[in-house]
């Protein structure tokens, strides 16, 4: 996780910036299922639910 004093000025608050690699034929089936422009919203919400499930396994 990125520490709060290395952020620039600029980037918001409450959030952090990462990069990730994509294999090509999952990128593509995201884009398919996400439609157009809707990608970084597409892939937080797929994240919250895999976090969801893991977390109902563990109990």
């Amino acid at each position: 996780m990125q520490d709060k004093n290395t952020k620039a000025a600029f980037e918001r608050s409450g959030s952090t910036k990462k990069n990730i690699r994509f294999e090509d034929e999952l990128l593509n089936q995201i884009v398919n299922a996400a439609g157009p422009g809707n990608f970084s919203s597409w892939v937080k919400e797929a994240c919250r639910e895999k976090l969801k499930n893991s977390r109902a396994g563990q109990k």
